[in-house]
């Protein structure tokens, strides 16, 4: 086996990080498309008011059975389940504990229709596959407010996208 020296760290690109707010997300609209047409993901992050440090959840995390207490969400489109069925993978690592798509359909955020978990696990997250021609605006919307709802913690309504291209 080959160790991966650092001419292969080099070449991996950093993340785009866009700065927006929910009624403000027309670079990620974009940039959301341009991942689409190739290969890659997001990762979205809410902020947190400027009093509030974000906790260190790395502390207690191994013997902890959940999440982030800051929502982590993720997009990725071209993904695959089990069966090679192609759809669009959203993503939530939280700190909400289990049963989060039950948590979010009683406060009024359910899953839309075609949509199925995939895992709702309290320390991996909760996975969803949304079908492949899913408007990406959609699929943000649920992210954003999902998130949102998930969170432990006061947002400011600030979020940051990680765009990682392949």
């Amino acid at each position: 086996m080959l160790a991966a020296g650092p001419e292969l760290v080099m070449r991996r690109r950093p993340p785009e990080v866009i700065t927006f707010w929910h009624d403000e997300r027309t670079d990620v609209l974009v940039a959301m498309a341009e991942v689409a047409a190739t290969r890659g993901w997001l990762n979205l992050q809410p902020g947190l008011p400027a009093e509030l440090a974000p906790p260190d959840d790395r502390t207690l995390g191994v013997f902890s059975g959940r999440g982030p207490s800051v929502p982590v969400c993720t997009w990725m489109p071209h993904e695959r389940t089990r069966k090679g069925v192609e759809h669009v993978a959203l993503g939530i690592q939280h700190g909400a504990g289990s049963r989060a798509a039950a948590l979010l359909a009683e406060r009024s955020h359910p899953l839309p229709g075609r949509w199925a978990v995939l895992q709702d696990s309290p320390r991996h997250g909760l996975i969803v596959a949304a079908p492949p021609d899913t408007p990406h605006a959609d699929t943000l919307d649920w992210l954003l407010r999902s998130g949102e709802l998930l969170s432990p913690l006061p947002l400011t309504g600030e979020w940051r996208a990680l765009v990682y291209r392949r």
